[in-house]
């Protein structure tokens, strides 16, 4: 009866830890590249084919566009369309609650106990949370761990033995299999348990049609394959030579099948020669978070994953240590490869932490005193009870919207540009245009005389010449002694006002906590005048248009705003500006919110 009562305890222990997981997982704010991702899905459904060239930039016309997000840009903006943001939300929960859920499930499996089993989970949820955006790339980790449980599904057999005849062979078995007989000594192969690997091209032709992360997924996938092969030489000699061309054609046709997109080869040519180019202006494709409160996670995981292993009892894996030290050394280089190398950890070092947890005597299989009293039972109970509905409190305050954090999004300025008419050739930050795309570019929200377009966005290398990209950061880090750039010798001399002039853009839309940039714009106070301002936002008009009394789009000193205004709440996604006849229907509070924000 107490083991029972127990078993009952330890599911909800598992429903905690679940719902901490995607609870860490579960972050309800708008990215910045959100209102781009559901517009370029729109046009896809509404032209019934992908745009070739940038549609939104009126510097980059005509310029090719190759979009390695079509098919998860598609489904965000299906979903909004039919089913509402909302959705979106909650598609995001469900997709976190099975990457962690998978990871729960696999570990028991393996008999891996409860604490070990929930300290990984828990751990991998940290790490995946920051990443875990309204983005295509959660596609990437979703599918990456669908690979991984195809894989051990496939291997089943051959994991967690040290199958290399090596010098040292018996530490990393660890005494749990025989290295005096390699060549003798058959690996367990199982054709029912392989044949499942001709699942992985269905799977790399969705992954290559959603997310440019296919490409790790594949150097992971071929990494895993040729070590098996080299396994399985390492056993048989040359009659592992048939399992070896086996898995050749499995990694063949797996990259093969990211042919299938509507870009063919060029999808991989340009991804590969992007990939090739350093980002140091790009956070996340950049090692400096690493040292940051948010790279504490990743230090944390490294460390629980390597002491595991090197105070595990259990047989280290070939594949498994080469694949966990590739990914380690992309995870360190690029912060954005962090979740490659925690969902995997969450896989694999599950038995190895269990096995150090019983050497460290910390497991039995005993039963806890405390549970054996009607008292420890009743307190437990309610201390579970306690937690889930914490937890699921906190869960529901972040399912209920995409907010749209107005201390970090011009909210209050596309209101003000609405009102008065400010369309045009707009310059504005890359973590701003897509919002901009999504407010004024599109003709659903038309509403100027001239269409408005974009000098550069969120879509880099995609859809813009490395030139445009250049004089983009240009503007907004110059080229100062402790700045880190990456700029093309075609580019010429670092020029931080040039873009302020190329094409002649109407509008500049500032953001004030970048001091460079405001700096710059004090610079070409003689060509630009200050129409509107808040704490967050600055709005700049091209002086010979907007500050010409002759100009019909002149706008008298009476209409402009400048204050240091503090803007702060949220409304929800998408936060476009509110048309005469939508404020007329809100609420004074409400109405507060659109116009004139939120004081602290």
């Amino acid at each position: 009866m107490v083991k029972k009562e127990v078993q009952w305890l330890e599911k909800f222990v598992l429903l905690i830890v679940v719902m901490a997981g995607a609870l860490a997982m579960s972050p309800s704010v708008a990215d910045p590249d959100l209102w781009g991702h559901v517009q370029f899905g729109r046009d896809v459904l509404n032209e019934g084919w992908f745009p070739e060239t940038n549609p939104y930039s009126y510097n980059a016309e005509g310029f090719r566009w190759i979009n390695h997000e079509n098919f998860s840009e598609v489904i965000m903006a299906w979903t909004v369309d039919n089913l509402g943001s909302w959705f979106l939300v909650a598609g995001k929960f469900l997709l976190s609650l099975f990457v962690i859920g998978s990871i729960l499930w696999v570990n028991a499996k393996r008999q891996v106990s409860l604490i070990p089993n929930c300290m990984i989970a828990l751990l991998v949820a940290w790490n995946l949370g920051y990443h875990w955006s309204f983005r295509p790339q959660v596609s990437s980790f979703v599918c990456f761990t669908l690979l991984v449980l195809l894989l051990n599904w496939a291997f089943i057999h051959w994991r967690d033995r040290w199958h290399l005849p090596i010098p040292g062979a018996k530490w990393f078995s660890r005494g749990t299999a025989d290295v005096t007989n390699w060549k003798s000594e058959e690996l367990n192969y199982s054709n029912f348990h392989n044949r499942f690997l001709w699942l992985a091209p269905i799977l790399f032709f969705v992954w290559a049609n959603s997310h440019g992360g296919f490409v790790a997924g594949v150097c992971i996938f071929v990494a895993y394959l040729g070590c098996r092969a080299i396994e399985s030489f390492g056993r048989r000699g040359k009659h592992g030579s048939g399992l070896a061309r086996r898995m050749a054609l499995m990694g063949t046709v797996a990259a093969l099948a990211t042919l299938l997109n509507p870009y063919s080869y060029q999808l991989q040519s340009w991804l590969l020669e992007s990939l090739g180019q350093p980002r140091p202006e790009i956070s996340d494709w950049s090692s400096d978070q690493l040292f940051s409160m948010i790279g504490l996670k990743f230090w944390a995981l490294i460390a629980v994953s390597i002491g595991a292993l090197l105070m595990s009892r259990k047989s280290w894996d070939f594949t498994h240590t080469v694949i966990l030290a590739l990914t380690l050394w992309q995870a360190v280089s690029h912060f954005r490869h962090v979740p490659f190398f925690a969902i995997l950890c969450g896989f694999w070092i599950g038995p190895h932490l269990q096995s150090a947890f019983a050497r460290l005597g910390q497991t039995s299989g005993e039963s806890d005193p405390m549970m054996e009293s009607p008292r420890g039972k009743w307190a437990a109970g309610l201390v579970c009870g306690f937690m889930i509905l914490l937890i699921g409190f906190q869960l529901s305050t972040r399912l209920q919207q995409i907010n749209v954090d107005r201390s970090q999004y011009p909210v209050d300025a596309f209101q003000y540009m609405h009102d008065h008419d400010l369309g045009g050739k707009v310059v504005v930050t890359y973590d701003w245009a897509q919002y901009v795309i999504g407010a004024f570019c599109t003709d659903d929200n038309q509403s100027f005389e001239q269409p408005s377009r974009v000098a550069f966005d969120g879509r880099f290398r995609t859809c813009y010449p490395q030139k445009l990209v250049d004089l983009h950061f240009d503007w907004l880090f110059s080229d100062g002694p402790h700045v880190e750039r990456s700029r093309s010798p075609e580019s010429g001399p670092c020029d931080p006002l040039r873009i302020l002039s190329l094409k002649q853009p109407d509008l500049v839309l500032n953001r004030r906590f970048s001091e460079l940039t405001s700096k710059h714009m004090k610079l070409a106070e003689n060509d630009w005048a200050l129409l509107y301002q808040d704490k967050i936002a600055q709005v700049w008009g091209r002086r010979s248009v907007f500050d010409n009394p002759e100009s019909p789009r002149f706008l008298p000193a009476s209409q402009r705003e400048i204050s240091n205004r503090d803007v702060s709440g949220y409304v929800a996604w998408p936060a476009f500006p509110k048309s005469q006849s939508d404020t007329n229907n809100l609420t004074s509070s409400e109405f507060e919110v659109v116009r004139n924000g939120l004081k602290d």
